[in-house]
């Protein structure tokens, strides 16, 4: 009798793991599994190269569209052999076998895909924004991508209740929280496509790192916003239940995000401090370095998720910081092995995103998809991207302005000679002077920042998550995995064509467009940042300063790094005293013409990379 009642347990938590996991725990069921994914993941890597052999079809199939293709003909065949095995009612133990890894193959885990491929994502897209563009743009991006998609948020969700209250989409009846939590994950923009095509056709910076810098923090927050307003699905359904409980939302959402951000920060500057203080840099010991700095990918999301915080706003914040301050203290060789390292994974994990995209297209779509809702959510949509894009754009061109008129009349006041009136000419809509022809954001520029609102794999991973308290989540799955095929092959494959008609500047030079928009100011930040927190985050800053080679490769880390501040006054053979000339020239970029054994390494890939100057061209979106 015991015997039995064990063997029976015995097969109950088989079947519990395997209803879990998807697929048998057994050599032979994983290893099944993961040769079919590898090979289409390798199929799919083979076909991409001919993406950027002809431009011409690179510009009108994404990579993005091309892998959903392959999942989706794949897809096709492994449903047809898993329906035909169902019908059959085979119960061999292949059957058995090929069930679970069938069923796998098709489905979408949403734990996977935020657990073990978007870290990687988020870390690079962080680690590799350049500094200098996205600091100069900060502002913008986060309005955009902050204020940006709470008002998508919020138009989504009011112009969907207003339908479906007129009865205007058939009898599909969500609640109001419902919508608003779906308009907070269809408001996660993913322009995959897009960034490739710029990439290729080599865009206005400005404009790449607009739409680059708000998709990486655009994720962020829409993934704390989805979950934040998940928790009012079933509780606080109607628009007087949620209104009561707005306030409960607004404080979750602020500790979340600011929580989240502070732990990202605080990961990279101890990860700085730490190879500050150990010395990883000798030859023995430079495995051993690379093996742990790469696991800054994953480590702080962890740490962020076990306490309670969002892993994704916490890992994208750790790899800004870690670019900035870290790399510094490793060695060139380690610096440009985890860049490589940081890439591949990120690259690899996008392609596997939109791989089992295409491969769950066959998941029980069409059965609850509403076609009526998707129209009306796709226009919906569009709509709300404009109330995000134009009316930001249209209040942040004017604190511009406001502001330097007010900078050109305190100095137009206080100049005691004539060449300060010329200092500055305000723009009219065109790229206007120094203090805001850099920063202004012009018609057409924001023209295309609308079009680039594509829905990806991030909305997708949300929709799976919906909660289905009143038994709509695979609705919205349905509809989510509509718009986001609609966006990459309809807005995706047409980037090029709104390019043109748009009239943006392609073909640009990175570095002439640098060098032609300088700063030529530091920020309270950047001299903050110079006085307290370089000296104490970077490994002989003061000494590498006062090394005349050194500081050649130090000004060209940290391009806004006012050198004159860790270089000593000391008095020459003549009894003057110096006044650091020569760091001051390095401060405005002016480099002396022998770099000695630092000139190899200081055009290097690693160098460039270590000091943020490769362009997005090089890196890929």
């Amino acid at each position: 009798m015991s015997s039995n009642s064990t063997s029976n347990d015995d097969t109950y938590n088989q079947d519990a793991e395997e209803l879990v996991w998807g697929w048998t725990l057994t050599e032979e069921g994983i290893s099944a599994y993961f040769v079919s994914f590898l090979s289409l993941l390798a199929f799919t890597l083979f076909l991409s190269k001919y993406l950027y052999q002809f431009p011409r079809i690179g510009s009108i199939l994404p990579e993005a569209g091309l892998t959903v293709i392959i999942g989706i003909i794949a897809g096709f065949f492994i449903n047809a052999q898993f329906s035909r095995v169902n019908e059959q009612d085979q119960q061999t133990n292949d059957d058995d076998f090929n069930r679970p890894v069938a069923t796998t193959l098709l489905g979408f885990s949403s734990t996977v895909f935020f657990v073990a491929l978007l870290p990687p994502i988020i870390f690079n897209s962080g680690y590799h924004l350049k500094r200098d563009l996205f600091v100069r743009h900060l502002t913008a991006i986060t309005l955009y991508a902050c204020a940006g998609t709470i008002v998508s948020t919020i138009v989504v969700g009011l112009l969907l209740y207003a339908l479906v209250s007129l009865g205007l989409t058939g009898d599909f009846n969500p609640s109001f929280a419902e919508l608003l939590t779906f308009g907070a994950l269809i408001s996660a923009t993913d322009p995959v496509s897009t960034l490739a095509v710029f990439q290729q056709k080599k865009v206005n910076p400005q404009l790449f790192y607009l739409v680059f810098g708000e998709s990486v923090l655009n994720d962020a927050v829409g993934i704390v916003l989805f979950n934040a307003l998940s928790k009012f699905v079933g509780v606080h359904d109607t628009i007087t239940q949620f209104a009561l409980g707005a306030s409960v939302f607004f404080v979750d959402f602020t500790i979340l995000f600011l929580g989240s951000l502070a732990l990202g920060v605080a990961s990279g500057v101890v990860l700085a401090l730490f190879f500050k203080v150990a010395n990883f840099r000798l030859e023995k010991t430079r495995l051993l370095e690379l093996s742990l700095y790469v696991l800054v990918v994953y480590f702080p999301f962890f740490i962020a998720e076990m306490s309670g915080f969002s892993g994704i706003v916490t890992i994208l914040f750790t790899g800004i910081t870690t670019q900035r301050y870290a790399v510094y203290n490793i060695s060139p060789s380690t610096a440009l092995e985890a860049d490589v390292i940081f890439r591949l994974l990120s690259h690899l994990a996008e392609i596997a995103i939109f791989l089992n995209l295409g491969l769950s297209f066959y998941d029980d779509h069409g059965e609850k998809l509403k076609y009526m809702f998707v129209l009306w959510a796709v226009i919906a949509c569009l709509i709300a991207r404009a109330c995000n894009v134009y009316p930001i754009t249209f209040f942040y061109n004017k604190a511009i302005v406001y502001l330097a008129e007010k900078k050109f009349s305190e100095v137009e006041h206080n100049s005691l000679n004539a060449s300060s009136g010329n200092a500055m000419n305000m723009p009219n809509g065109t790229e206007g002077s120094h203090t805001t022809g850099i920063y202004y954001v012009k018609k057409n520029t924001a023209n295309m920042l609308w079009f680039s609102g594509l829905r990806g794999a991030v909305a997708y991973a949300c929709a799976k998550t919906f909660p289905d308290d009143n038994g709509n989540s695979q609705a919205f799955i349905s509809i989510t995995m509509a718009i986001v095929l609609l966006s990459i092959f309809l807005l995706g494959s047409t980037t090029s064509l709104a390019l043109s008609a748009l009239d943006i500047e392609v073909d640009v030079d990175e570095d002439q467009y640098m060098q032609e928009h300088l700063e030529k100011s530091f920020s309270c930040f950047q001299r903050f940042e110079n006085k307290y927190i370089l000296p104490l985050l970077l490994r002989d800053l003061r000494e590498d300063a006062d090394n005349n080679q050194k500081r050649v490769l130090l000004s060209e880390f940290f391009s806004d790094l006012d050198l004159s501040d860790f270089v000593p006054v000391r008095p020459t053979h003549d009894g003057d005293v110096e006044l650091r000339e020569q760091s001051d020239s390095l401060t405005r970029n002016e480099q002396p013409d022998s770099l000695s054994n630092f000139e190899q390494f200081n055009g290097s890939p690693s160098a460039k990379m270590h000091r943020g100057e490769y362009s997005m061209y090089d890196f890929g979106a």
